[in-house]
């Protein structure tokens, strides 16, 4: 999504004020994920200059010792039969390790946990700075923008401003140390805060995807005047959704979420409302299916048994990533758009401003009061569910099922419009020219 929202920057920007150079990892990093269509790549104006370095990887080494001693890696998940254009998603079978294999495993957590500090992205650091001091010079740079998530990407942009003294604008997608879903020990937070408390510091403005994020990071940091936190919320590209527009599929009605589900984006109280509903006989598969399209972190595979120990193999099922351009037609062929945003109440998952464009209605698991219930009641996109509460879950489930198409769920067209980033991209104009 960082490279969604770079894209639609760049292409958006009035070139003939703003001239942009963008540094990032070699192709051959990204591995199998990499398309060598380039369809992202294709996005960017002519105008931009690419410039790619090399990653080390600092954990390479302890990898494959850690290899040689345990032996072979659990295999991975097998790809079933291709059905409505997404392959179904086998999950390979649990391998017992070895105590060998368990403290290998342990040992790696650890050296891990400081060689990834604050994030595996670390390992760009000498080749980002080192590169990013020369285009600064060579092209004489009046201004860092760097996205994160990744965080470490702040660290490296801080360095590059204290040897250059460029303007640096930081922008925040998701919260750092002050508000994150995966905090590990307190001396992982503290060494968090204080890194992110030397980039606010240094920065010269930061950009927050929600209203709600952009308050807490001003009040936080009231210290490093809060002037310079702005709202710049995600926004969607009409072009990309030239061609892609269907009606929604025949029935049963299919509740698609797409995306990866990871850490605390853990859909298990929407299986046991499913669970509730299918034992009193209120849904069946003939009425609903429910489709999560893309990646399972490994920390979610117990999602695969949960499906089995509730029997709901039949009515939820896993399905393999698609492409970008897939995934926009497929929101197209949804009755219902489901996001899944837990424990949090600052974040707007990027994708929400693709399912608002679509007009489908949205189901959002999230926190009553949340940055993304504000969006979803404002621009009436659907109906909230508060996360962990299954009675409510269960309920707009049924509500949706029984009354789609009737004007509750009617979208407000001109609160989406509101998010196009060919007109919104003005308000990030103007947020450089005050630099």
């Amino acid at each position: 999504m960082g490279t969604q929202r770079v894209t639609k920057i760049l292409k958006y920007m009035d070139d003939s004020e703003f001239e942009f150079h963008v540094l990032t990892l070699e192709e051959a990093f990204y591995g199998d994920r990499y398309d060598k269509n380039k369809p992202l790549e294709q996005r960017i104006p002519d105008s931009v200059r690419v410039y790619r370095t090399p990653f080390r990887d600092l954990t390479s080494g302890f990898t494959y010792v850690k290899s040689l001693i345990s032996g072979k890696k659990k295999p991975p998940a097998v790809n079933g039969k291709k059905e409505n254009g997404a392959k179904k998603i086998v999950p390979a079978p649990e391998v017992k390790r070895s105590l060998l294999s368990q403290l290998a495993h342990k040992g790696r957590d650890f050296f891990f946990s400081i060689l990834e500090f604050p994030d595996k992205y670390i390992g760009w650091y000498r080749d980002a700075v080192r590169e990013g001091v020369r285009i600064v010079k060579e092209q004489n740079i009046d201004i860092i923008l760097t996205t994160a998530p990744p965080h470490s990407l702040f660290v490296m942009a801080t360095r590059i401003k204290k040897l250059t003294g460029v303007k640096l604008v930081l922008d925040y997608r998701d919260p750092w140390a002050l508000s994150r879903w995966d905090k590990g020990s307190r001396i992982k937070t503290a060494s968090e805060s204080y890194l992110e408390k030397k980039a606010i510091k240094a920065a010269d403005a930061a950009l927050f995807v929600t209203d709600k994020l952009q308050k807490e990071y001003a009040r936080h940091y009231k210290q490093y005047n809060p002037g310079k936190f702005h709202v710049f919320y995600n926004g969607y590209d009409a072009d990309d959704f030239v061609g892609k527009q269907h009606k929604p599929s025949p029935p049963p009605l299919r509740f698609i979420h797409l995306g990866t589900l990871y850490k605390k984006r853990n859909p298990e109280k929407l299986f046991e409302a499913v669970k509730e509903l299918k034992d009193e006989g209120l849904i069946s598969a003939d009425q609903v299916r429910f489709e999560f399209i893309g990646y399972v972190a490994r920390e979610l595979n117990f999602l695969f048994e949960k499906l089995k120990e509730y029997g709901l193999e039949d009515l939820i099922e896993f399905k393999a990533n698609i492409d970008f351009d897939s995934s926009l037609t497929t929101m197209y062929e949804a009755s219902v758009l489901i996001i899944v945003q837990p424990f949090t109440d600052l974040q707007v998952p990027a994708k929400l401003l693709e399912y608002m464009y679509t007009e489908r209605p949205i189901l959002a698991l999230c926190e009553p009061g949340s940055a993304t219930a504000e969006v979803i009641e404002k621009g009436s996109l659907g109906l909230v569910a508060a996360s962990q509460d299954v009675a409510e879950i269960r309920k707009a489930v049924l509500t949706m099922m029984e009354h789609l198409g009737e004007p509750r769920f009617q979208p407000d067209v001109d609160y989406i419009r509101s998010f196009n980033m060919k007109n919104y991209i003005k308000k990030l104009e103007n947020i450089f020219r005050s630099l």
